[in-house]
């Protein structure tokens, strides 16, 4: 079984005592790693702050947007962070999605290239001991990988690799893209830890739990990258009724089939989640990210759930 790692942010219910809250329960009940994700929040702030109030768990992002910060500012965010805590730092980059990016004015350019000039930077400075503070602790790079060509990537340039919304088949690829890169640069894919970035909805009443999983795969869908990923790993019927729904949410919502939100998300009771969660790992998924959302309770009762569901 992989480790399993919980991941939070901030939002109006989960404020930043919340988020302590739940490292110490995370950390009590076995979990290899807290990971933070990055939406209208800084992803490195909040892992300082949970890493200064826990002991043993490792800290992560899952992502930090890389068009966010100059490499240089990263780097050293990243080191002050590393070295507060101890080493248990890992950092997960992402190029985040075009669309979003548009929004803040940024221009995008050639992804691919950024990340690899981005990790570039950042190990050039990390582990040249150009940072202030300068890192003791090897501090990991985590690439997020969707589309194939950024598995490569990882492979070839990363400590490790997140994938999200992958379906086993294609975390199966995913792993031979993985190995791929890792031989174009003379390296044993085994050093590259795969990681899996996993949503649930936790509920004995399946239905319930498929209403807002339906909701957040219709708005993943409709981004280019995602909706791409989720074409090509069989689902082409859900994604072009998606994109044909236009700004019809409705219409969208009721394009996503039950065997989309099966084979991405972890949704249904303790035990179907626990399934599903081991039949995601088994290809070779080393840590298990998990993030909860609330089926008809609040998401503090959700989180505690899933702690206990998948206590290690």
């Amino acid at each position: 079984m992989a480790n399993i790692a919980l991941a939070c942010t901030i939002l109006p219910d989960s404020p930043p005592s919340r988020l302590i809250e739940w490292s110490h329960a995370a950390e009590e009940a076995g979990f290899s790693g807290v990971f933070m994700t990055e939406a209208n929040n800084d992803s490195l702030a909040c892992s300082l702050a949970l890493g200064l109030h826990t002991k043993r768990i490792k800290l992560g992002t899952a992502i930090t947007n890389i068009y966010l910060r100059h490499p240089i500012l990263l780097a050293n965010e990243a080191a002050a962070v590393q070295e507060f805590t101890g080493g248990r730092f890992i950092l997960g980059l992402g190029a985040g999605h075009r669309e979003m990016n548009s929004t803040l004015g940024i221009e995008m350019g050639e992804p691919l290239k950024k990340m690899r000039e981005t990790v570039a930077t950042l190990r050039n400075a990390l582990e040249g001991g150009k940072t202030g503070p300068v890192v003791k602790h090897k501090l990991p790079l985590y690439l997020a990988g969707v589309s194939r060509p950024m598995v490569k990537l990882a492979g070839e340039i990363g400590d490790g690799v997140i994938f999200n919304f992958f379906p086993p088949a294609r975390v199966k690829q995913a792993l031979g893209e993985l190995a791929e890169g890792a031989k174009i640069a003379g390296r044993d894919p085994k050093q590259i830890e795969a990681t899996l970035f996993a949503t649930a909805f936790i509920s004995d009443d399946l239905e319930a739990a498929r209403r807002p999983a339906r909701k957040l795969l219709s708005r993943y869908g409709a981004l280019k990258f995602y909706g791409n990923m989720m074409a090509r790993a069989g689902f082409e019927a859900d994604i072009a009724g998606i994109r044909a729904a236009g700004r019809d949410g409705d219409a969208a919502i009721k394009a996503v089939s039950n065997e989309l939100i099966d084979a991405t998300l972890l949704v249904g009771s303790e035990a179907r989640v626990r399934e599903r969660l081991q039949e995601l790992c088994a290809p070779g998924i080393g840590t298990a990210i998990v993030f909860t959302n609330p089926v008809n309770e609040d998401r503090n009762a959700a989180v505690i759930r899933t702690i206990r569901a998948l206590k290690q």
